[in-house]
């Protein structure tokens, strides 16, 4: 039996609540911290709970997404996000002062396709030149 690592007990958790409805998350849940009170273990709770990211993430590739845009998301944009991070939840905003593109954070990476984002490394790449 492996030792029962709040990492290893993150994992676990992660793979039984994946496809699973709200009253069965619920369940798994419960039953979960009761085997952790049975065997003791409730001190490790707050442990699991910052592994559980790390554990989605190891799954998953990515347990965030956030798109920020000018414009709503296309269907067919957002089914291409869910297809590279299956699993992850996506938040999508509407920042109407982008021209254009988008700032998109997955988990703590921030990546920078606006127009503006672009045109400012643009000028800082310029200003370097020049100097």
């Amino acid at each position: 039996m492996p030792k029962l690592t709040p990492r290893h007990l993150a994992t676990v958790l992660v793979d039984e609540c994946v496809d699973v409805t709200r009253a069965e998350l619920v369940k798994i849940i419960d039953a979960f911290v009761g085997e952790l009170a049975a065997r003791g273990m409730m001190h490790k709770w707050r442990d699991v709970e910052r592994e559980i990211h790390g554990a989605w993430k190891r799954k998953f590739g990515a347990a965030n997404v956030t798109v920020v845009s000018a414009h709503p998301l296309t269907v067919a944009m957002r089914k291409a996000i869910e297809a590279n991070a299956p699993g992850a939840d996506i938040t999508e905003r509407i920042d109407e002062r982008l021209m254009g593109g988008a700032v998109i954070r997955i988990d703590d990476r921030r990546i920078d396709a606006s127009v503006a984002g672009i045109l400012q490394r643009l000028k800082q790449s310029l200003d370097s030149a020049a100097s």
